[in-house]
């Protein structure tokens, strides 16, 4: 039953993520380029909106039991700097590789495969004594995982978060309506995976799973039940993930978004240093922009919400740099990109 469950919801979510092309990398660096690209920003948003009411409604009347992100805030920090980075040198994000390879972007192999090594590096390899020292010692609150909540307590807690709640919705209330091209606009994606990633809830629990979706770990889970002996445990998120892949591939077929193509050599070495970075800093902040974004924020984790804005600082960091190094960049007359020319 677990895996009947898992495999309907990595379907949908696969499914919902390509129709909405909705990639982490591009909702945040949209917000610092120039002009902001803001629509996927927009679908984040109205995913929160509808998200954070429905998951702490069902978290109040008991009907999930959801385990909460710790707020291991130096390796929120130093993990969410890492994965924003590298969603900039990969041009996505770790769902991107997933869902992108489903409608047919076949070079996020590459992406795929050093993301696994990146993961195993922070769990098993070299860099385990770096995120163990970075995870000691977490801030809790009542002897609980810190949330917004229960750090402010309810009454101030409360009345912040429908202040942030209400400002978002004036946002979206006064931002534009585009219009439906091949994938769908922001409004539609947010209200259906905001609804989605609350009621899957519900899916998880009945499936014995205390968490819904996320990709940290899992490439050394499967690796420690194949050759190290160790125990799989309940098999919900690794086939959830897993079943991005057709879920993305069903809804690319028919909506006629199937493009089965390779990439240029440079773009197959960004891939594999990107995702690499991606896997390093989600083992040691403990999630990616899927387990701590779209899953922990509503949750109200203080570890999800740090990693978060982190990645944010990461994207807007590595881009600054990106375009410094390319300005630099000499060209065949020996100028500088943007330099000019001597007369």
């Amino acid at each position: 039953m677990t895996i009947l469950l898992a495999l309907a919801a990595g379907l949908a979510l696969g499914y919902l993520l390509e129709r909405g092309d909705f990639c982490f990398h591009s909702t945040l660096r949209g917000l610092i380029r120039r002009p902001p690209q803001l629509d996927l920003f927009r679908a984040y948003l109205l995913t929160l909106l509808i998200a954070i009411p429905l998951v702490q409604g069902m978290i109040a009347l008991g009907w999930i039991t959801p385990w909460v992100a710790p707020w291991a805030w130096q390796a929120n920090l130093v993990g969410g700097l890492v994965f924003g980075a590298g969603m900039v040198i990969a041009s996505t994000c770790v769902t991107g590789i997933f869902y992108k390879l489903g409608h047919g972007m076949l070079g996020t192999l590459v992406g795929l495969a050093t993301w696994t090594i990146g993961d195993l590096l922070a769990w098993r390899g070299p860099l385990n004594t770096l995120r163990i020292a970075l995870n000691e010692n977490p801030v809790v609150t009542g002897g609980m995982a810190t949330t917004l909540l229960n750090l402010l307590g309810s009454t101030l807690g409360i009345g912040l978060l429908l202040v942030l709640l209400a400002a978002a919705a004036l946002f979206l209330w006064r931002s534009p309506r585009p219009q439906q091209g091949d994938y769908w606009t922001w409004l539609p994606v947010g209200v259906s995976v905001g609804l989605f990633t609350s009621l899957v809830w519900l899916l998880a629990r009945a499936g014995g799973a205390n968490y819904t979706f996320g990709t940290s770990r899992v490439p050394t889970t499967l690796y420690e039940s194949l050759l190290g002996g160790g125990e799989m445990g309940n098999l919900w998120i690794p086939v959830a993930l897993i079943a991005l892949l057709p879920g993305s591939f069903i809804a690319a077929r028919t909506a006629g978004t199937f493009w089965a193509r390779g990439e240029t050599s440079a773009r197959y070495s960004q891939l594999a240093a990107g995702g690499l970075l991606m896997g390093v800093g989600a083992g040691i902040s403990g999630g990616c922009n899927l387990g701590h974004s779209l899953v922990g924020v509503p949750l109200l984790s203080l570890g999800s919400m740090t990693t978060t804005l982190a990645m944010l600082l990461g994207v807007f960091l590595t881009d600054r740099a990106v375009g410094l190094l390319s300005h630099r960049q000499p060209q065949p007359d020996g100028t500088s990109t943007g330099a000019a020319a001597p007369g």
